[in-house]
């Protein structure tokens, strides 16, 4: 309801036929390591937590309320069901107070919700006010705020109820109004929703050439837009390159625009690629993890770093753990030498980062790292606008088919090779980490491809 009120509208009217779960592997993770934490939470601040054990429907709501009842000192996985308006869901925890009576007795419970998080986020806040609204109606007592604990070390933070209310009731008229059909909705932008109805969502967004289909346009800007009279890509290309420069102070939109519609990249009149050079050209990407895992991991690190040369030549290097990532810098900054001379493209500025993270984690290292981070010049910069492309952002596995270049392994991507790289530490299985190689080796293939494909188009007439 936050940040895509249409994927709720799809949860309700969508052919269910277009309903397509991509859940990922990394995703599957991420909910499994926030299990974990909850787990572990519970067990250890609550070691007497009663554990609802019916996974769900009448049968776990009924053990909720017998433990409410007998007045357990805290309820794990509580079944919070407000009967005859469809609102349910499962509280992490109901937490005994005996400062307040309620209709239980001469006590209450105060929901507790367990995040795997740095911070409380908005959306955090609007879950457990649901339980805490639901839980008030079950005991007959409103407690005046509610807890969210972060992920370990990140504490605790108590939120006032009253100060979330509004918000939740707002978002609660907004649903059952979707539910009931009083509202039809359509997709916000290109790739804003999410599984299941990703899939239905951009298809929809294709078929009526939405404004949100040019790069920079996204759910933000794109209803904005809309209320202006720019539906489509279509409507910018109408009202010229002249209006365009007037409504946004620049003509970016209407070459994209053009660019789609001729489904080539183009050029403005007159000019022609402009790439920055240096003497040596070397084409470089990371691969790097940023979780921890208990025994494996303890510190997030790069554990890759690939390169292509012009001549198509490649080299990956790779460390085995975190205590073999200065001997993989090493090694890679002698092949690389000085780099004084050197154009070492990346794509976005991720790489620069990478870098000064090295720098602080590898103090010996520290200054061979930032003259080599001196080097760095982003290539997606350099081509964005030098041509336009027909695509719907710069990410390069958007660009690089443009200009020829596809990926072989569809199975693996930026997310999935850390869980690969952590089951190659673990396990000691060469195929695995072959398989990330081979995907850091393509981007930089990816990246090289398109310098190419750019470098060889003749100047705009």
């Amino acid at each position: 309801m936050i940040d895509d009120p249409f994927w709720v509208w799809c949860e309700y009217h969508a052919p269910a036929d277009e309903r397509i779960d991509e859940t990922t592997v990394f995703d599957q993770y991420l909910m499994q390591q926030g299990n974990i934490w909850e787990y572990l939470y519970v067990r250890g601040t609550f070691p007497d937590a009663y554990v609802v054990r019916a996974n769900w429907g009448e049968e776990s709501l009924r053990e909720t309320l017998e433990a409410m009842l007998r007045g357990e000192s805290a309820i794990h996985n509580a079944a919070m069901w407000l009967l005859g308006e469809d609102v349910y869901g499962k509280a992490d925890l109901l937490v005994r107070s005996d400062d307040h009576p309620s209709d239980l007795g001469s006590f209450h419970y105060r929901v507790k919700e367990v995040k795997n998080a740095s911070k409380v986020k908005e959306y955090h806040k609007l879950q457990a006010a649901v339980y805490h609204k639901i839980l008030s109606k079950l005991q007959g007592y409103c407690p005046e705020s509610l807890d969210i604990v972060l992920r370990e070390g990140d504490g605790e933070s108590s939120v006032a109820y009253a100060e979330i209310a509004p918000q939740m009731q707002h978002h609660f008229a907004e649903w059952r109004a979707i539910r009931d059909g009083q509202q039809q909705l359509q997709p916000l932008a290109y790739e804003s929703t999410g599984s299941p109805w990703r899939k239905y969502a951009n298809r929809l967004i294709a078929e009526r050439q939405d404004i949100s289909l040019l790069p920079g346009i996204g759910p933000k800007t794109a209803p904005k837009l809309r209320t202006q009279g720019l539906q489509s890509w279509t409507d910018i290309l109408s009202h010229g390159k002249d209006d365009c420069v007037a409504n946004f102070g620049r003509d970016d939109h209407y070459y994209h625009a053009l660019a789609r519609q001729q489904n080539i990249p183009v050029f403005r009149p007159g000019e022609a690629a402009s790439i920055r050079r240096r003497g040596r050209i070397v084409h470089f990407d990371v691969e790097d993890i940023l979780m921890t895992v208990p025994s494996t991991v303890t510190r997030p690190h790069i554990y890759m770093l690939g390169v292509a040369e012009p001549d198509g030549s490649t080299q990956i290097w790779t460390a085995r753990g975190e205590k073999d990532e200065a001997r993989m810098w090493t090694d890679f900054l002698d092949w690389l030498g000085d780099p004084a001379d050197v154009a070492l493209y990346c794509w976005s500025d991720y790489e620069h980062s990478k870098f000064t993270q090295a720098a602080n984690d590898h103090p010996q290292l520290a200054d061979r790292l930032l003259a080599a981070k001196a080097a760095l010049i982003d290539l997606k910069e350099e081509i964005k606008g030098r041509p336009f492309f027909p695509v719907k952002s710069y990410s390069i596995k958007e660009v690089a088919p443009v200009c020829g270049f596809h990926w072989s392994q569809a199975d693996v991507d930026g997310m999935g090779a850390q869980l690969m790289y952590v089951d190659w530490l673990k396990t000691g299985d060469d195929s695995i980490i072959k398989k990330v190689e081979q995907y850091n080796r393509e981007d930089v293939l990816a990246m090289l491809a398109v310098d190419q494909f750019v470098s060889a188009l003749p100047e705009a007439g």
